[in-house]
Protein backbone atom coordinates (compact mmCIF):
# COMPACT_ATOMS: atom_id res chain seq x y z
CA UNK A 1 0.00 0.00 0.00
CA UNK A 2 1.06 3.19 -0.34
CA UNK A 3 0.78 7.00 0.90
CA UNK A 4 1.20 10.25 -0.41
CA UNK A 5 2.32 13.59 1.53
CA UNK A 6 -0.20 15.52 3.65
CA UNK A 7 0.19 18.72 1.89
CA UNK A 8 -2.10 18.38 -1.46
CA UNK A 9 -2.88 20.80 -4.11
CA UNK A 10 -6.63 21.07 -4.96
CA UNK A 11 -7.26 19.52 -8.81
CA UNK A 12 -10.43 19.53 -10.64
CA UNK A 13 -11.85 16.22 -12.17
CA UNK A 14 -12.27 15.87 -15.95
CA UNK A 15 -15.70 16.49 -16.04
CA UNK A 16 -15.89 14.65 -19.81
CA UNK A 17 -19.07 12.66 -20.28
CA UNK A 18 -20.75 9.45 -21.27
CA UNK A 19 -23.86 7.80 -20.67
CA UNK A 20 -24.15 3.65 -20.39
CA UNK A 21 -25.29 2.29 -23.41
CA UNK A 22 -27.99 -0.86 -23.57
CA UNK A 23 -25.71 -3.71 -24.48
CA UNK A 24 -23.12 -2.58 -21.44
CA UNK A 25 -25.75 -1.88 -18.71
CA UNK A 26 -27.01 -5.32 -19.59
CA UNK A 27 -23.87 -6.87 -19.29
CA UNK A 28 -23.60 -4.97 -15.97
CA UNK A 29 -27.04 -5.43 -14.81
CA UNK A 30 -25.96 -9.83 -15.21
CA UNK A 31 -22.93 -9.08 -13.00
CA UNK A 32 -23.71 -6.74 -10.53
CA UNK A 33 -27.85 -6.36 -10.45
CA UNK A 34 -27.42 -2.96 -9.61
CA UNK A 35 -26.40 -0.26 -12.92
CA UNK A 36 -26.94 2.77 -13.38
CA UNK A 37 -30.33 4.11 -15.67
CA UNK A 38 -29.05 3.99 -19.15
CA UNK A 39 -29.75 7.53 -19.95
CA UNK A 40 -27.81 9.30 -16.92
CA UNK A 41 -24.65 11.13 -17.08
CA UNK A 42 -21.65 9.27 -15.73
CA UNK A 43 -18.76 11.87 -15.81
CA UNK A 44 -14.94 10.96 -15.64
CA UNK A 45 -13.20 10.58 -12.57
CA UNK A 46 -10.09 11.36 -13.41
CA UNK A 47 -7.84 14.82 -12.87
CA UNK A 48 -8.91 17.40 -15.42
CA UNK A 49 -6.17 17.41 -18.60
CA UNK A 50 -5.21 14.01 -17.72
CA UNK A 51 -3.43 12.20 -20.53
CA UNK A 52 -5.28 8.98 -22.55
CA UNK A 53 -8.87 7.84 -22.05
CA UNK A 54 -11.44 8.43 -19.91
CA UNK A 55 -12.50 6.20 -16.98
CA UNK A 56 -15.54 6.34 -14.27
CA UNK A 57 -17.14 3.42 -12.01
CA UNK A 58 -19.51 1.76 -13.51
CA UNK A 59 -21.33 -0.89 -10.83
CA UNK A 60 -19.53 -2.54 -7.82
CA UNK A 61 -20.44 -6.11 -7.36
CA UNK A 62 -19.82 -8.90 -4.23
CA UNK A 63 -20.39 -6.13 -1.41
CA UNK A 64 -17.94 -3.48 -2.81
CA UNK A 65 -15.05 -6.17 -3.33
CA UNK A 66 -15.40 -6.15 -7.17
CA UNK A 67 -15.57 -2.55 -9.18
CA UNK A 68 -16.26 -2.27 -12.69
CA UNK A 69 -15.29 0.74 -14.82
CA UNK A 70 -16.25 2.08 -17.75
CA UNK A 71 -13.26 3.52 -20.01
CA UNK A 72 -13.90 5.49 -23.33
CA UNK A 73 -11.75 6.96 -25.53
CA UNK A 74 -12.65 8.84 -28.80
CA UNK A 75 -13.61 5.52 -30.84
CA UNK A 76 -13.58 2.95 -28.23
CA UNK A 77 -15.51 2.23 -24.99
CA UNK A 78 -14.76 -0.81 -22.71
CA UNK A 79 -16.52 -2.01 -19.64
CA UNK A 80 -14.18 -4.09 -17.39
CA UNK A 81 -13.55 -4.94 -13.60
CA UNK A 82 -10.34 -3.50 -12.21
CA UNK A 83 -9.20 -3.69 -8.82
CA UNK A 84 -8.72 0.17 -6.79
CA UNK A 85 -5.62 2.57 -6.42
CA UNK A 86 -4.42 0.94 -3.16
CA UNK A 87 -2.84 4.55 -2.04
CA UNK A 88 -3.98 6.35 1.14
CA UNK A 89 -3.67 9.96 2.30
CA UNK A 90 -2.69 9.66 5.67
CA UNK A 91 -3.30 12.58 7.57
CA UNK A 92 -4.85 11.88 10.96
CA UNK A 93 -7.54 12.54 11.90
CA UNK A 94 -8.78 11.47 8.58
CA UNK A 95 -7.12 8.71 6.65
CA UNK A 96 -8.90 8.50 2.66
CA UNK A 97 -8.47 5.54 0.03
CA UNK A 98 -8.14 6.31 -3.40
CA UNK A 99 -11.45 5.47 -5.14
CA UNK A 100 -10.06 4.85 -8.57
CA UNK A 101 -8.87 1.98 -11.13
CA UNK A 102 -5.64 0.44 -10.00
CA UNK A 103 -3.02 2.14 -12.72
CA UNK A 104 -4.72 5.59 -13.01
CA UNK A 105 -2.94 8.12 -14.65
CA UNK A 106 -2.42 11.45 -12.37
CA UNK A 107 -3.23 12.62 -9.06
CA UNK A 108 -5.55 10.15 -6.49
CA UNK A 109 -9.37 10.81 -5.39
CA UNK A 110 -8.87 12.72 -2.53
CA UNK A 111 -6.86 15.04 -4.47
CA UNK A 112 -9.43 16.40 -6.93
CA UNK A 113 -12.36 18.25 -6.51
CA UNK A 114 -15.25 17.45 -8.14
CA UNK A 115 -15.54 19.74 -11.59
Amino acid sequence: MSSVPQELPELIQCGATTSLTAHEAAKLHVICRDVPVVQAFLSCELAGGHDGSHVVVAATADDGELWWWLQWGSHWREVRQIDLCEARWLDDPYLDDCLLPEGHPGPHSFQLQAG
